[in-house]
């Protein structure tokens, strides 16, 4: 095989492909529309408190601290970085409650002097609203929990913050840790099932157009009095393969940084994080799951003689993804059943389902190890054999073809060559 004219038409086909607009628009827009949704949620979440403060209570009271008087002579720090311009400290009860109707003061919290046992505090206000003063009571509260641990910020922020929560399974083969009674936690492998699907069919389906395509301009006729059909066949599946690559890494590397942000706006659980090597897994199936649909595109569109009647006929090369989409329920709620290991190990439907399982944990290696095994195997078996279809009697045909025709051809070819 010569590698430079490979080379050259890998290169062709990929700068064809990540230099159209189409591309260019799904590459940005797919993960940029949903970050503005996160940008637009967790600014309108920052302001909350205010706006409703504002809307309430009125703006211009906001403006105005409460007062902290202090029996209990537990509070013997005010902080900047806690209290800011919400809280002052006032010596006594009279002269806070002086300030207060001067409109001085919000109003102002008295700390008990039994405070260490009974936990008691005042609140007083000209008007009770039970939607102002909010956010002035998380920052009291917050002062009361700093001044309580002696004033050590170390041990503020250790003791405050959330707790970092590892999941490990015990037995990966049959225990299941998810919250089954929380519809989150099915969320995360449904949505990878759908994105590699959709990934993979819709990449696959674009070698489909691009062979029928060149074969009605004739385009095809005279690269293959140049180049061998093999060589023809291998450059364009490696450049579209690379272009789409790059697509769903991006994608795919978005929906993490997604995901984190979106934890810290919304608190997202542990069981709705996707682990790293699901991502790196995912490249992998994604790249053999493109060779061997897309190897199954390519050849049909060599056999059909033009795109619409290639197009009519796509759907039988979807039934086994399809099939993968329908059995979802079983793949989520039965992630080790007969049925989900056998759909994640069987070739045409192992890009897919093997995600799935992989989202969700504890898969065996010896398992991934097959799939992978596996999809190689049928890839290079589709790659071989569709080149073989790139021949002129089927590529210059204009006669009908059909899908049985098509598999027979297929593994005739391979058989016999």
């Amino acid at each position: 095989m010569d590698v430079n004219k490979v080379w050259s038409i890998f290169k062709y086909e990929f700068y064809k492909t990540v230099s159209r607009r189409s591309f260019i628009l799904t590459l940005i827009l797919v993960p940029l529309v949903p970050a503005l949704i996160l940008w637009v949620l967790n600014s309108l979440s920052a302001s909350q408190s205010q706006a409703l403060g504002e809307v309430f209570t009125g703006g211009a009271q906001q403006a105005f601290p409460y007062g902290v008087v202090d029996q209990s002579g537990l509070v013997k720090e005010m902080p900047d970085w806690i209290v800011g311009n919400s809280l002052v400290l006032i010596s006594d009860e009279t002269t806070a409650r002086q300030q207060t109707l001067d409109g001085k003061l919000q109003g102002y919290y008295v700390v008990t002097a039994d405070y260490l046992e009974s936990g008691e505090v005042i609140l007083y206000k000209e008007e009770i609203n039970p939607l102002a003063g909010i956010e002035g009571t998380a920052i009291f509260e917050q002062l009361m929990q700093y001044n309580l641990l002696g004033g050590d910020m170390d041990l503020y922020l250790k003791y405050t913050q959330s707790p970092s929560i590892q999941m490990v399974e015990i037995n990966p083969q049959t225990a299941d840790a998810r919250d089954t009674d929380n519809p989150l936690t099915f969320l995360v492998p449904y949505a990878i099932t759908l994105f590699f699907y959709t990934i993979i069919f819709t990449s696959s389906s674009m070698l489909l157009t691009a062979i029928s395509k060149e074969k009605e301009n004739r385009v095809m006729e005279m690269l293959l009095s140049s180049v061998k059909p093999t060589q023809l066949f291998t450059g364009k599946l490696m450049g579209l393969g690379l272009a789409n690559l790059l697509q769903m890494a991006i994608w795919f590397g978005a929906a993490l940084l997604l995901l984190r942000l979106s934890g810290q706006t919304f608190a997202i659980p542990a069981n709705l994080q996707i682990p790293a090597y699901v991502f790196l897994y995912g490249i992998v199936f994604f790249a053999l799951g493109f060779a061997f649909y897309g190897s199954l595109m390519a050849g049909w569109g060599a056999m059909v003689p033009n795109l619409r009647e290639g197009n009519q006929s796509t759907f039988v090369f979807s039934l086994p993804l399809l099939f993968t989409i329908i059995s979802i329920s079983t793949l989520i709620n039965e992630p080790h059943g007969t049925l989900s290991t056998v759909l994640s190990i069987l070739p045409p439907t192992a890009p897919v389902a093997m995600m799935t399982r992989l989202a969700i944990g504890g898969v065996p290696l010896w398992q991934v190890g097959v799939a992978l095994a596996l999809l190689v195997l049928s890839d290079l078996f589709l790659i071989r054999s569709v080149a073989k279809i790139f021949k002129s009697q089927y590529l210059l045909s204009g006669s009908a073809a059909s899908i049985n025709t098509f598999f027979k051809v297929l593994f005739q070819r391979q058989a016999s060559g």
